[in-house]
């Protein structure tokens, strides 16, 4: 690994982590499983990333009216 990769991964870890200290832990979970479906050799389709993007709205729906 060299330091564009590592310096990629630090940046993602810190981002996500930031978003989970502002909007609760549902943020890590709706990360992971968009970057474990992003691992996939066919990737993630096109109703896989609406399923994604329905849940990041809803968590954020449910954090605003927390």
């Amino acid at each position: 690994m060299n330091a564009t990769e590592i310096s990629a991964i630090l940046g993602v870890v810190t981002t996500v982590a930031g978003l989970a200290e502002k909007y609760g832990p549902e943020v890590y979970e709706t990360v992971k499983e968009a970057l474990e479906q992003s691992k996939s050799k066919t990737g993630p389709s096109v109703a896989d990333i609406q399923a994604i993007f329905a849940k990041c709205k809803a968590d954020n729906e449910a954090i605003q009216s927390a």
